[in-house]
């Protein structure tokens, strides 16, 4: 392997070999940036545990983010001769490594030829100063590493760090070096002011029956529930759980108020609906949306059939539709309507989602009302023929996520 460094002696030692910290003090104040990265494998189900947050210490991949970051603010405090600098930059980046044979999603790491999995991690630290920023970034990917090992070695003590190692540094009397073999993807990774750049997924096969490869409408599961039962909440964490599983999810939004506006006050879409058009499109190269006013709400079902583009829809609302649906009771009742959330149940019910409380007092309603059943109907009443949905812990998103990908599958 050839060397690239631009002389010979070391930096830390003086003429006499003893250690030093090197005096930067005449050196010119130049923008500097350091990208570094690790990687730490595990059992499959180690990385499923991860990817659908169910390790008990809690979200593994937060974890290692803000970990990463505050070891590299705190890197000249474990590596004795490095300098305190004060970071511009640190941003930690964590993308799980596909399995062998597959085509990886958008936000994955491609498959290793050993066909192992797990995460890699990317450490990008920024400063402005005399000093280099290296050892920051390598601090940081190392960080994050050992903090997925602490967050899931009670589950898997054989994991290892590998590959920690510098992909690339600018700035400084030395200029720009990188790696020989890095990704392309580090360009983007390292730019300070780079604009987002357009994500072209690649072509994966659909995890899911139906999808993009059929030209149908996916299959849709809708979410239902009264004002303020966290409908919301609980469908933005399933469709990132989903996502974070390689599924291309869509989404509907039932507004449940009459008429609203275009994009924002002031953009070139709303101008052109508040002249009078009645009709918006808007077109990029990588997007598109409409907008019109209609006379009469136009059906899910219309809607849905232009969802061709996607794996699976989630649908929030829509209670009347007939979709596959999950109710969403965080309380039971709708407080400012008085509405009870045991009334939409009904045969499309998949599941409850709800806490232990409402639970049980659904049980016991549920039960109240077969008994009565059986009475007005002079026949033996027996619990065990009362039929409910399964009930999910609404706290737990991954479960839910988890639920909703195993019906899926079912669809089609």
């Amino acid at each position: 392997m050839q060397r690239d460094a631009y002389r010979d002696e070391l930096t830390h030692v003086d003429e006499h070999g003893d250690v030093r910290m090197v005096d930067v003090g005449e050196k010119a104040v130049t923008q500097r940036l350091a990208l570094a990265e690790g990687s730490i494998l595990m059992h499959p189900e180690t990385q499923a545990m991860v990817l659908e947050d169910r390790a008990k210490k809690g979200d593994v991949l937060a974890c290692a983010r803000v970990a990463g970051i505050m070891a590299s603010k705190r890197t000249s405090d474990l590596i004795p001769m490095c300098h305190p600098l004060n970071i511009t930059k640190a941003k930690i980046e964590i993308e799980p490594i596909a399995a062998s044979g597959s085509t990886p999603a958008h936000g994955w790491a491609p498959a290793r030829e050993d066909g192992r999995v797990g995460f890699r991690v990317l450490a990008t630290c920024g400063v402005t100063g005399v000093t280099g920023i290296e050892m920051e970034a390598l601090t940081a990917a190392s960080t994050a590493c050992l903090t997925i090992y602490d967050m899931c070695k009670a589950a898997d003590r054989g994991m290892e760090i590998v590959d920690v190692r510098l992909l690339r540094k600018e700035g400084g009397r030395s200029g720009l070096w990188e790696r020989g073999d890095m990704g392309a993807e580090s360009d983007d990774a390292l730019a300070l002011d780079a604009p987002d750049a357009a994500i072209e997924e690649p072509p994966a096969p659909s995890p899911l029956p139906g999808g993009p490869n059929t030209g149908e409408p996916a299959p849709a599961i809708a979410f239902v529930g009264y004002q303020n039962s966290g409908k919301t909440t609980l469908v933005e964490k399933v469709i990132s759980r989903l996502s974070q599983r390689g599924v291309r999810v869509g989404s509907v939004k039932h507004h449940g108020h009459k008429g609203f506006e275009i994009d924002q006050p002031g953009k070139d879409s709303w101008r052109h609906a508040q002249a009078g058009s009645r009709h918006v499109g808007l077109i990029s190269p990588d997007a598109y949306a409409e907008y019109a006013r209609t006379k009469d709400e136009v059906p899910i079902t219309d809607m849905l059939t232009r969802y061709t583009d996607v794996d699976a829809v989630i649908v929030e609302g829509y209670k009347a539709a007939g979709l596959p649906s999950i109710v969403v009771a965080r309380s039971g009742i709708d407080r400012m309507r008085g509405r009870d959330s045991f009334a939409l149940i009904d045969e499309n019910t998949l599941a409850v989602a709800c806490n232990d409380v409402v639970a049980r007092d659904f049980r016991t309603r549920a039960v109240k009302a077969a008994r009565a059943a059986a009475e007005d109907a002079d026949r033996a009443f027996d619990e065990a023929e009362v039929e409910l949905p399964p009930f999910l812990d609404i706290n737990d998103s991954a479960a839910i996520a988890s639920f909703v990908y195993d019906h899926l599958q079912k669809m089609k």
